[in-house]
């Protein structure tokens, strides 16, 4: 008949001198020896000690020797974190001590990867296991050794060293990181990752991070010995660096603190080696501002000092707004919304890698706004009137504008259901009129960015336009049935007097009325297709872009192709014309090739050049236990979506070859396919 035990009275009796902590146990029977101070636990034994649940058919408590042993011994943390088998089990006051051992925290059935070791430590007050003498094997094939090493019990964060990355390319040689991770306190956590490069040098970076009750932040440096510098006929320093701090803090529930500051040694460091863990690899904006908020109710009002740094070494243009103050008031009644924005700020540029001269601009700018909804029935109108008045002081030179625009939005809206299918068709006019005022930017501030522009706001384009007076008539379809399968369709004709230009440095580019048309089809197959298509037959404009996406379980594809022709631009210092052309084609997909192997694909065709710009092929093996895989990519030129969009690029002219690695539970090493497939850029 089987018995259980509460093994903690017992404890405290006979064995206290040996277990710091208590003991409960289970089993089928127990016999306790007195000639030689041990206890016998037989059948289904289950005993629960400090952090860890021993199983096993027969344990044998020696007290004379502070050990327990037994017959198929196996272990697992409470958690379930870490699991394993040993054949002895030592225990002192201050630790435990576990020999001959294999174990693992692979989240897997099967016997996928585990480490060997002569013995693991477990000190009650470090959290910790201390491995000696160990060897890591993965699917039966050991891979590395080590002499002695840490792991935690939990999956929380534990100080430690972190798996290493190693990568090989022409530029640096053999790259090796070493990332070690520190858990000073619960709230503050500090990672420093060496690098050897055997063409370059050494280096550190490190990435501490701190959280209190009403604050967060942290703090990414990165320090290189560059001895082989590729750019070292520009930059002679082979000291080079960077660092970018972030923090953010409350003070009550209105007022709130935002600082991001950040800079470079050289302008080419980031783009040259920066790490993933400074904060700012290849960026071509080093930000430096600090914020103060506050936010009541309708109210808001925004302090702030606020300046970068370009990383383009030929750059002038560093852009300082010292301070800056700026405030928001809304109101809504009725129907009736009024809302008020002014902005005062001292501007300054100049003092970059390459350049110091300066310039300065004062701007006071100043909009307010009135609008009002009418609802009846079916029928819906928008009437906004705005006014915009922009003061510049720039180098002593006084300039002011002042625009008024009028906009008016109406639609009729109806709706029908037959056949299981609902209808949706909204006929509107948009009509948007200002007092034709030619701006041009007349004192621009080039930035790198678009400083102010009085009617900079777009109505019906996505550019600032130097006339204002459109119209804008069209129609909206959706039709959606019971399957939701949607289909969404926009027709419209835009209609503007005059020309409409934007003017762009030494540039003009004319924008043609064009009719539009936007299609778009979801589907419940996950199934996706999006066309726009716009018209101008008196300018031979046209453009379209047309995307399918299909959503499997087993596999994705995206396909899309973009063509713009005839968009006229005008070099106003050649008095010369130009007609640009854009024709490209982008393919990407993912498949599942088995249960365990998966695959993928992307590329970029400039169908104008007639050659592929950009190439990924990927291979990835997964199972329960961890996941390989290799990816190889190839581009030969500049990705000006990311560097337009996102003020970003990446290394673009070599081949690159990259490996994935990762044993579950236990870490990873470089990037899976999924980074490469979904975005435009390498």
């Amino acid at each position: 008949m089987n018995k259980i035990f509460n093994f903690l009275f017992f404890t405290a009796f006979y064995f206290g001198s040996i277990f710091a902590s208590d003991i409960e146990f289970e089993a089928d029977t127990t016999f306790l020896d007195s000639e030689n101070e041990s206890l016998i636990l037989k059948g289904n034994v289950s005993l629960k000690f400090d952090e860890f649940l021993f199983e096993a058919k027969k344990i044998t408590l020696d007290k004379k020797n502070n050990f327990f042993s037994g017959e198929s011994l196996s272990f697992s943390t409470l958690n379930n974190f870490l699991y394993g088998t040993t054949n002895f089990v030592s225990v002192s006051s201050e630790e435990t001590t576990l020999k001959e051992v294999e174990f693992s925290s692979c989240p897997c059935a099967d016997k996928i990867w585990w480490i060997e070791s002569d013995a693991l430590t477990f000190k009650s007050n470090e959290n910790i296991l201390t491995a000696k003498n160990s060897k890591l094997i993965v699917q039966g094939t050991t891979l590395a050794y080590f002499n002695k090493a840490n792991f935690p019990i939990s999956a929380k964060r534990k100080s430690g060293i972190l798996l290493p990355e190693i990568s090989i390319n022409e530029r640096s040689g053999m790259d090796i990181k070493i990332p070690v991770y520190l858990n000073l306190k619960k709230n503050l956590d500090l990672t420093i990752e060496p690098r050897l490069m055997t063409q370059r040098g050494f280096g550190v970076t490190n990435e501490l991070r701190y959280l209190g009750k009403d604050y967060e932040g942290n703090l990414n440096s990165s320090i290189l010995i560059d001895d082989e510098s590729s750019y070292k006929t520009l930059e002679r320093d082979n000291l080079r660096w960077s660092y970018n701090l972030s923090h953010n803090q409350s003070f009550g529930k209105s007022t709130f603190l935002d600082l991001n500051t950040s800079s470079s040694g050289d302008p080419f460091y980031l783009s040259d080696l920066g790490s993933f863990m400074s904060g700012l690899s290849r960026t071509y904006v080093l930000p430096q501002k600090l914020d103060v908020n506050y936010f009541f109710k309708n109210f808001s009002l925004k302090a702030d000092l606020n300046s970068f740094k370009l990383t383009n070494p030929l750059a002038q243009n560093q852009f300082q707004r010292l301070p800056g103050l700026k405030l928001s008031y809304f109101f809504n009644k009725n129907n009736l919304n009024f809302s008020f924005n002014s902005d005062f700020a001292y501007f300054r540029k100049g003092g970059s890698f390459r350049n110091d001269e300066n310039q300065s601009l004062k701007k006071i700018f100043i909009k307010p706004s009135l609008s009002h909804s009418f609802f009846k029935k079916n029928y819906f109108l928008k009437s906004s009137f705005i006014t915009e008045y922009l003061f510049q002081n720039f180098d002593g030179q006084n300039n002011s504008e002042f625009l008024s625009t009028l906009s008016l939005k109406q639609s009729l809206k109806f709706y029908s259901e037959e056949r299981n299918i609902k209808t949706f068709v909204e006929p509107f006019i948009d009509f948007s009129i200002s007092d034709q005022k030619k701006i041009i930017n007349q004192l621009r501030v080039d930035s790198g960015l678009k400083l102010s522009s009085i009617n900079e706001s777009q109505k019906f384009g996505d550019l600032f336009l130097s006339f204002q007076k459109d119209f804008n008539i069209g129609t909206k379809f959706s039709f959606l049935d019971n399957n939701e399968d949607k289909i969404s369709l926009k027709i419209s004709k835009l209609y503007t007097p005059g020309k409409k230009s934007l003017y762009y440095e030494n540039l003009k580019i004319d924008f043609p009325d064009t009719l539009s048309l936007k299609f778009d089809y979801k589907s419940s197959h996950d199934i996706d297709f999006i066309s726009r298509i716009s018209i101008d037959n008196e300018d031979n404009f046209s453009s379209y872009k047309n995307s399918l996406r299909i959503n499997k379980k087993t596999y994705k594809i995206s396909l899309s192709h973009f063509l713009v022709e005839d968009i006229k631009i005008y070099n106003l210092n050649s008095r010369s014309q130009i007609n640009k052309k854009i024709n490209s084609l982008e393919f990407s997909s993912s498949f599942n090739i088995s249960n365990k192997w998966s695959g993928g694909y992307k590329f970029i065709n400039d169908l104008e050049q007639e050659k592929n710009v950009n190439n990924v092929f990927s291979l990835d093996y997964e199972n329960d236990g961890l996941i390989v895989g290799i990816s190889y990519m190839k581009s030969i030129e500049l990705d000006w979506i990311s560097i337009l969009e996102k003020s970003t690029f990446k290394d673009y002219h070599k081949d690159r070859i990259r490996i994935f690695f990762e044993l579950k539970g236990l870490g990873s090493i470089g990037r899976p396919k999924e980074n490469y497939l979904q975005r435009r850029s390498l």
